[in-house]
């Protein structure tokens, strides 16, 4: 009798819990996926080299009167606004793998494939200084599929470039469902982000807050490896924290990096992984991310403004009816949103109130950065330079077409 209450408390526990996983390992030979190497040396040489066409352009990033501009999978594109009426490409930065980056004290911060590579980029065009953390991200280390076998990497036969599914005899690495969520397709990013702050670098790695000591720049040493338990979608700087959203549902969380590259949980802002976050002081601005969908809880229309206390806990302050947002950036007492429509500027100078304060039609804009007077706005076909010395009355100065 004791052990049959035994057995139906555990069931009853099991279903609480969400449902009891069917853990035995499958053998004999069934569909699996098995990585493809590329063993190629030059998929980890970094090069420049003469300018080129923009393919697929990505992020922008700022570095003195250069702008550089992400060419998905494959590098950076340099270009000088020297002469911001006439913006020239001067070359680009081939970084084989590359997603994400961040550029602090002259020095890029980029991924190649799973290695880190710090680059300063007062030496280019010359590249005879290039540091290197082998094996920085492991992301590439299991297929990007739910419920999934898979032959094990070996590092030692080249880099991971794709995967295919073939019969495999007993595959002894696989991907649990508990690492994914029970809905949708989801796949971690290879390069959530790169934030520097302090003399230290912090990334995610698949699920694992990561951070480097960089006061020797081209020698990063890690400082601190942080479990998650949950799929880290990006990570970026907030108000001097470090704020973390992951693929779905656990929204977003701000960690304390203030303790010597320590990495401390400190508050969830109980938001939806689903928004663009913008801080100013106390204040949190805030409008729902087109890129994604499907989150939990399902983020407010409009742009919302939260105030923070002490504890960073956010507070909902005001709402204003808002287009559908892009990218937003932040200069004094005015916000720049790249929506639908072009340009929105809004003034931020009374929080919690937001004023709208001009209007810029344009292509939409899905990526803005702001360097001193000039903006720099990017669209599906070229990047827009204005000059915002008078907010309420910008002014176009270049367009550089791909």
């Amino acid at each position: 009798m004791a052990r049959l209450l035994l057995t139906y408390v555990l069931l009853i526990t099991c279903f609480i819990l969400g449902g009891c996983v069917d853990d035995r390992w499958q053998r004999g030979e069934f569909d699996a996926y098995v990585p493809i190497y590329d063993n190629d040396p030059a998929l980890k040489s970094v090069s420049y080299l003469p300018p080129r066409k923009t393919q697929h352009g990505g992020k922008l990033y700022t570095y003195g009167t250069y702008l550089l501009q992400e060419e998905t999978d494959s590098g950076l594109h340099i270009i000088s606004y020297q002469d911001p009426a006439h913006p020239v490409k001067t070359g680009f930065l081939r970084i084989p793998g590359f997603h994400k980056a961040a550029i602090e004290n002259g020095y890029l911060y980029a991924d190649n494939f799973d290695d880190l590579v710090v680059i300063p980029l007062n030496d280019l065009p010359a590249l005879t200084r290039v540091g290197r953390v082998p094996r920085t991200w492991t992301s590439r280390d299991f297929p990007p599929y739910r419920h999934v076998y898979f032959e094990c990497v070996d590092p030692s036969k080249g880099v991971v470039v794709g995967w295919r599914k073939t019969k495999v005899n007993n595959p002894k690495c696989r991907v649990m469902s508990s690492y994914y969520f029970d809905y949708g397709e989801e796949r971690p990013r290879f390069s959530a982000g790169i934030v520097v702050r302090n003399n230290y670098l912090y990334l995610a790695d698949n699920s694992t807050l990561v951070s480097y000591a960089i006061t020797q720049p081209l020698a990063p040493v890690l400082k601190q490896r942080l479990e998650t338990s949950w799929i880290i979608d990006s990570i970026y700087a907030l108000n001097g924290q470090l704020a973390v959203s992951d693929v779905k549902y656990h929204g977003t969380n701000l960690y304390n990096i203030n303790d010597a590259g320590d990495i401390i949980i400190h508050t969830d802002l109980d938001l939806s992984s689903c928004q663009l976050l913008l801080a100013k002081g106390q204040y949190l601005y805030t409008v729902p991310n087109p890129a994604r969908n499907s989150c939990y809880p399902a983020p407010l229309h409009g742009m919302t403004v939260y105030e923070m206390d002490a504890n960073s806990a956010a507070t909902e302050r005001f709402n204003l009816p808002f287009d559908t947002t892009y990218t937003m950036a932040l200069t004094g007492n005015h916000l720049y949103a790249g929506t639908l429509k072009g340009i929105s500027i809004l003034d931020v100078s009374a929080p919690p109130a937001v004023t709208r304060f001009a209007d810029k039609a344009a292509d939409a804009y899905t990526d803005i950065m702001i360097t001193g007077k000039y903006l720099y706005c990017r669209s599906k076909t070229a990047i827009d330079c204005y000059d915002i010395s008078v907010p309420a009355a910008i002014q176009f100065i270049s367009k550089l077409a791909y």
